[in-house]
Order: structure tokens, then sequence, then C-alpha cells
């Protein structure tokens, strides 16, 4: 787990059901070391706090395409062929 605050909430609501994990809500500070997921087309969201939210990717080109090359491995490894999309601008 990597360090910073609110971390530890974080793991715990991966780990609980859905029902529990409302318990434990994200925090209402800024964590100051985002880890973003996409919540919607625009939007991207820290997984740690609330504050965390931005309508722009979050990501420098090189670790947009690192991503992206992952993803592609996962799919293989899946035994599913990745296809090509054009980047978000």
């Amino acid at each position: 787990m990597r360090s910073g605050k609110y971390r530890l909430r974080t793991a715990l609501r991966e780990r609980l059901p859905v029902r529990l994990s409302a318990l434990i809500p994200k925090g209402t500070h800024d964590c100051g070391n985002h880890e973003w997921y996409k919540a919607t087309e625009q939007t991207w969201r820290c997984y740690h706090c609330e504050p965390g939210v931005t309508h722009t990717v979050p990501w420098s080109d090189r670790e947009l395409q690192a991503r992206r090359w992952e993803a592609g491995a996962m799919l293989v490894r899946a035994g599913e062929q990745p296809t090509l999309q054009e980047a978000p601008h």
C-alpha cells in the first residue's frame, strides 16, 4: 500500500462488501497524493479523497501510453484482442 493520507480507509473499502464500505467514506480533505480513476467520460476522481476531482486527463502522455500498454497486455492475457483507440485530448 502506498503511503499517504486516507490510504488505510481506501484499503478497508476495497476489502469490505459494498454495503459496509459506505461506513468508511473517502477523506473530506485533500489527500495530497492522488491516485486517479475515470468516473465518467470527462471526470477523473481520486480513490482516497473527495476533493480529488479533475476534468482533464491527470496523467502525462508517457504515463497514459504505459497504462494503455498495460490494459492491452491484460486483454491479451485474458485471451481477448485489444483494439486501437484515439487518445482523448
